[in-house]
């Protein structure tokens, strides 16, 4: 029911104590069992008849729909996303007290028929006929006459003496004619063994005794006396068409850039206490704050010892920590720390039962006392006295400062308790003022909220003081429900990153940051906390207050300070065999204890790399708890971006979206600027080293197009990586502008490699730019471009006026990071003739004032690159080799291949902390003919990569071939197996140098698990793959001449002359011997066999392709084998042997064991990475790990690494193995 909303009924009663839960869970229990999948629900704010209704649905959770607190829209979004998140095929909402009973007796507000109504959902109405004659149909009429708008489906009559007592019911019912259409659904004889507990909340606790015992009752109960496949046509028959909701309250509104990033943001874990003395939690509460960004994970203040590691908060719900007194005082440790916990400034959010732990004591009221956390300044007490009520309550302003929250913002709640927060003695800590209204509790400096108890008179009652707002701990009687108040969940998210602990060891990162706590936001007006940065790199100098006190847990090795010399000094670190280019300071990393740290991967000479730092993060101990947030972005647009998502990242969404837009205008006034003058562009060329030569890339060609220039180098465009040059190369180039930004130097630094490397060059005093008076060569300071954060824009605002100084800017400044030469032609000593340039800034923006404005496209589209002719030299190690004569590691989703006489293993899913060698080979040529495989030695390839690449691209489910002496690999899933890949990358074998493959025309589209096969050596066949929503069966092929694409054989599902779309599959090129025109076996053909198709799953069909005959009919042809055709199978491998047989190994077929290794190692692998789920590759199924299933109860559905002791089988084997890990 995915695509649409199920059937919904609604039961009811006429009053409270009629049977009216125990028939509901009967009927869910009853339609389970059957085979249905109910989602349940509960009207009103009840926590414990949900607990019974998940448990009779098979551990779907129940929601709770509470009109008076949610509003319409609110209840309609809630049934509509639950309904499809469970797949639901009916949906059973219970209602509560009689079915008019609500907030008040002058409205439906808050009564079952409210939602019913809302629903438009029939209704069946419980009677209790124990006492009731013909007077029972006078009674269902009063119910089915008293609201024209309830639609009553029906009547199940509760408490029968017997059957002729049900008769008589039933002929009074029947023989009214004002009842026409209420059907009598069913007569339940009285029975004690359904009886089931109470307390003064309702019901007990579903304990295993109540599931077994009453609930299997109640079914057998249900399926005797009840007309169930009535009742399920009369839901059917019904006008249940649920209107959408006119307003999306559930989700909070966030840029399109944040949504769209949320997920990758580093978890916020937040323990929430989950058992049986804390278990009163709204289902949806939960999802709001996994919606928010929050990683729930549930620990036991009974009887877990200490609290779980790495929570960045902690929910206390509501419960009965009365009842286990006992065991929550024994458990000190627990105890011990949530106190730690909170002291340490981690964020505590309490309701009711979790204030009462968070206490000094809990008095129990019969002369028990028992020690709690002892966190807060007041003992708590059992009373007589029952408060109960719907409540609006307003954040106190030390609420709102801390989870910066609009101070007039109402929240809707509930409270329900026994308890009251009293002194030592039990005297209660609330004060009262003059007219008995609460003004203040004593010991309490901060209220949590303002609390007004919403009655039903005209007459408005005062808000009173409310619970306690304590560093970062909030303790509350109010159950808050989140849906009601859609801010709340992403507030408390939002205030535990801002208490989170980080480090940068990524300048941008740093420097972002700085700007983000600095920008003023005038309508909140609370301060940042910039304490929470706990160290930095040594490359992190801006901003200087926020640096200049932090520990530097960085030191580059690289000492060398010319250009020359670090190329020279890089190469002897490489060759000595060392891998990170930076030490760590772990005893500071160790202390500093962050759960975030941002670093980046793209350049292991600017700073410490991403895998360094997990590395040292793992021998610290750290690896489970610390998150790391790569900063990398190649444009300005991805540094625009990266003040969204670290903004986030910190809890500073508001301030960050501000100074998103401050910076958006400042570059359209840049950009409006000068297409008001409309000048003529000059040719610009940017270096960022003068030796060797290399062209600055990234992000720094998008700030040249956006200052008024043009590339002067075809192959710059914004985003591409810097690259190694020729001379040759620049002087063609003819460039009109030329800037140099060394890495690493000052102003004055770049000049004097200009000197030394470029001025004694043929040709350069001969370049346009130097051929103007004064020549328009400039040196800028490192700085102002090489950090890819706010700065830049100040750097665009500063080339601008380089490239356009006719153009009129507000104020003069001189600028003494950027420097111009003035000196004569081919003068010698040339770094003493720049100078600082006179350059016109434009005035600060008041960021306060902006509206967020959408700058003007620019275009950014990369020119056509030139065709690969040899690959460079190897320049950067990537990794350090392992010894030889070593395995590879455990390793699936991997290739395969065969190259002068050895064996070649290029990587897949590996696990992270193991993952360091991309390539493996094995000459088998020095194994002995009919040697035992465990002879063959393999040994790690130490590769290399072409300067300034971030090559090779971590995949798996990728395709490769080899061509000649050239490995290309294509397509796969990213490092976290989430995104299709489309790029093409290379690796000389002869030089182990990695390198991006640069073609034209469009390539296939982004895919994992295609085929691809070289064809005649010339060409490169890619055919089929999935993106994991769609799979393809389109032919690509790629000219090894000309390095362009073509579109062989369009993607066409329906096409009956081709093969289905499909994954997993296999595809060999097979060369002909003979060409005869009338013989289809003479011609080189591509070879499919296998795979799975979403219609079938596996196959085994065999097709032939001749790309002679593309764009005809007849390109594909399906070939009928005979003999012992293979099974049906996925993720297989297939090779030609001796030119003439094709030969298949191993497979999958969803039917046998010899996959158990195989979904070992899936597992194994996805458990190691943290993942709580992994795509079968055989089904396109994603498939719950055992992490994700250990945190939840169990549903009884038979998951495959069910680690709750069921039989774990693949979907669709009869027959298991017992012994097969799944």
């Amino acid at each position: 029911m995915a695509g649409q909303l199920p059937h919904v009924l609604v039961i009811s009663g006429v009053s409270s104590g009629v049977g009216k839960t125990s028939i509901a869970i009967g009927i869910m229990a009853s339609l389970t069992h059957r085979g249905m999948r109910v989602q349940p629900f509960k009207v009103g704010p009840d926590f414990l008849d949900p607990m019974h209704h998940t448990l009779a649905c098979g551990g779907i959770p129940s929601v709770n729909l509470d009109g008076a607190m949610m509003g319409r829209d609110g209840v309609l979004e809630s049934f509509s996303r639950n309904c499809r998140a469970s797949e639901a095929d009916i949906a059973i909402v219970e209602g509560c007290m009689g079915l008019f009973d609500g907030r008040d007796g002058h409205s439906d507000c808050g009564s079952t028929a409210e939602i019913a109504k809302w629903l438009h959902a029939p209704v069946v109405l419980v009677v209790d006929a124990w006492c009731l004659g013909r007077t029972a149909a006078a009674i269902v009429h009063g119910y089915a006459s008293f609201d024209p708008d309830i639609r009553l489906a029906g009547v199940i009559l509760n408490k029968i003496g017997g059957e002729s007592h049900a008769q008589w019911l039933r002929d009074a019912i029947s023989s009214s004619v004002l009842l026409k259409g209420v059907l009598v659904l069913g007569c339940l004889p009285k029975s004690v063994a359904v009886v089931m507990p109470e307390r003064h909340l309702g019901l007990h606790l579903p304990s295993s005794e109540t599931h077994t015992t009453i609930q299997h009752h109640i079914r057998l109960l249900i399926d005797a006396h009840v007309d169930l496949d009535t009742l399920v046509s009369r839901m059917e028959d019904a006008d249940s068409a649920v209107r959408a909701p006119t307003s999306a309250l559930s989700l909070p509104v966030l840029p399109d850039t944040l949504n769209r990033d949320l997920s990758r943001l580093p978890p916020v874990r937040f323990g929430v206490a989950k058992d049986d003395a804390f278990c009163f939690y709204y289902h949806d509460n939960l999802r709001h704050l996994e919606a928010a960004g929050a990683t729930i994970i549930f620990f036991s203040p009974l009887h877990d010892t200490t609290l779980p590691s790495g929570l960045h908060g902690i929910y206390l719900g509501g419960g009965y920590p009365e009842l286990h007194g006992t065991i929550l005082e024994a458990n000190k440790s627990m105890r011990a720390s949530v106190h730690a916990f909170a002291s340490d400034g981690g964020l505590v959010y309490a309701e009711c039962g979790g204030l009462m732990y968070l206490a000094n004591t809990l008095h129990d009221g019969h002369g028990g006392s028992f020690a709690m956390a002892g966190l807060l300044p007041f003992d708590v007490t059992m009373t007589p006295r029952m408060v109960m009520g719907y409540i609006n309550a307003s954040p106190s302003p030390a609420l709102a400062s801390l989870l910066r929250l609009p101070i007039n913002l109402v929240l809707k709640c509930q409270q329900f308790h026994f308890s009251e927060a009293t002194n030592d003695v039990g005297k209660p800590v609330e004060q009262l003022g003059p007219t008995g209204v609460g003004i203040g509790w004593t010991g309490v400096a901060h209220p949590a909220f303002h609390t007004t108890i919403v009655r039903s008179s005209s007459h408005t009652p005062q808000s009173s003081p409310e619970g306690i707002v304590q560093a970062s701990t909030i303790a509350t009687y109010c159950h808050v429900h989140f849906g009601a108040t859609p801010e709340m969940a992403p507030a408390l998210v939002a205030a535990a990153r801002r208490h989170m602990r980080y480090v940068s060891l990524e300048a941008t990162a740093t420097e972002t940051l700085g700007a983000i706590w600095t920008t003023k936001d005038d309508e909140d007006g609370y301060t940042t906390n910039p304490s929470v940065l706990r160290g930095i790199s040594e490359f992190c100098t801006s901003p200087a207050w926020l640096v200049r006190s932090l520990p530097k847990l960085t030191l580059s090795l690289i000492t060398a300070t010319t250009s020359q010399e670090i190329e020279r000094q890089v190469q002897e670190l490489h060759a000595t065999g060392l891998r990170d280019l930076h030490s760590i300071d772990t005893v500071s990393l160790q202390m500093s204890k962050p759960d975030v740290v941002f670093t980046q991967e793209a350049c292991d000479r600017c700073a410490v790399t991403d895998s360094a730092l997990l590395r040292a993060l793992d021998a610290v101990g750290l690896a489970d708890v610390t998150s790391t947030v790569l900063c990398r972005p190649l444009t300005v647009n991805d540094m625009l971006s990266q003040v969204l998502r670290l903004a986030a990242v910190v809890g500073e969404s508001r301030r960050g979206c501000i100074l998103h837009a401050a910076l958006t205008r400042r570059l359209q006034v840049i950009r409006d600027l000068i297409d008001a003058e409309n000048p003529t562009k000059p040719r610009v060329l940017g270096l960022e080293s003068a030796f060797p030569l290399v062209v600055s890339g990234q992000w720094l060609p998008d700030m040249r197009l956006r200052a008024g220039g043009v590339e002067a180098l075809n192959e710059s465009y914004p985003g591409c990586p810097p690259r190694r040059l020729q001379w040759d190369e620049i002087v063609a180039a003819s460039p009109e502008v030329l800037v140099v930004a060394c890495c690493g130097k000052s102003a004055t630094g770049s000049a004097k490699e200009v000197e030394e490397h470029l001025a004694i060059l043929p040709g350069f005093w001969d370049l346009p730019a130097m051929q103007t008076s004064p020549p328009r060569l400039y040196v800028v300071d490192h700085d102002l471009s090489s950090r890819p954060g706010p700065q830049l824009v100040e750097g665009i605002e500063i080339l601008a006026a380089l490239l356009h100084p006719t153009i009129e800017f507000p104020r003069q400044s001189l600028h003494k990071a950027v420097l111009q030469f003035v000196g004569p032609q081919r003068c010698l000593n040339l770094a003493e003739y720049f100078v600082p340039v006179n350059i016109k800034v434009g005035t600060k923006i008041d960021a306060t004032q902006l509206e967020t404005l959408e700058p003007s496209p620019i275009a950014t589209s990369p020119r056509t690159l030139s065709p690969i002719q040899s690959l460079p030299a190897p320049t950067i190690a990537t990794s350090q080799a392992p010894p030889s004569g070593a395995f590879p590691l455990a390793v699936s989703a991997h290739v395969l291949l065969s190259w002068n006489h050895k064996l070649l293993l290029l990587s897949g899913d590996t696990s992270p902390l193991d993952d360091a060698t991309n390539l493996w080979e094995a000459d088998v040529s020095l194994a002995n003919d009919g040697a035992p495989s465990s002879l063959l030695v393999w040994r790690p390839v130490p590769c290399t990569a072409v300067y300034g690449e971030a090559v090779p691209t971590r995949r798996s489910n990728h395709a490769a071939v080899v061509w000649g002496d050239i490995l290309v690999a294509f397509g796969g899933w990213d490092a976290c197996g989430l995104h299709p890949l489309a790029d093409m990358e290379l690796l000389d074998l002869t030089t182990r140098c990695w390198t991006h493959g640069s073609t034209v025309g469009r390539p296939p589209s982004p895919r994992g698990n295609p085929s691809m096969v070289l064809a005649s050596n010339r060409v490169l066949l890619v055919f089929g793959g999935w993106n994991g929503r769609d799979r393809f069966n389109d032919v690509v092929q790629l000219d090894l001449t000309s390095w362009s694409w073509s579109t062989l054989s369009a993607h066409d599902e329906l096409h009956p002359a081709s093969p289905s779309p499909r994954t997993d599959h296999t595809a060999i090129w097979w060369p002909s011997h003979s060409k005869n025109e009338h013989d289809r076996s003479g011609d080189d053909i591509m070879v499919v066999f296998g795979g799975s198709d979403k219609h079938q799953g596996p196959l085994n069909d065999v097709w032939a392709y001749d790309p002679s005959r593309a764009g005809t009919v007849d390109a594909w042809e399906q070939w009928i084998c005979t003999g012992e055709v293979p099974p049906p199978r996925t993720s297989h491998a297939a090779i030609l042997a001796d030119s003439h047989e094709i030969e298949d190994m191993d497979d999958e077929d969803g039917t046998d064991d010899l996959a158990s290794e195989r979904y070992r190692l899936l597992h194994r692998v996805a458990c190691a990475r943290g993942y709580r789920q992994y795509v079968d590759p055989g089904s396109g199924y994603t498939v719950f790990t055992a992490l994700y299933l250990k945190d939840r109860a169990c549903c009884g559905y038979k998951c495959r690494h069910c680690p709750w002791g069921h039989k774990n089988v693949k979907k669709g084997v009869k027959n298991p193995n017992p012994n097969l890990e799944w």
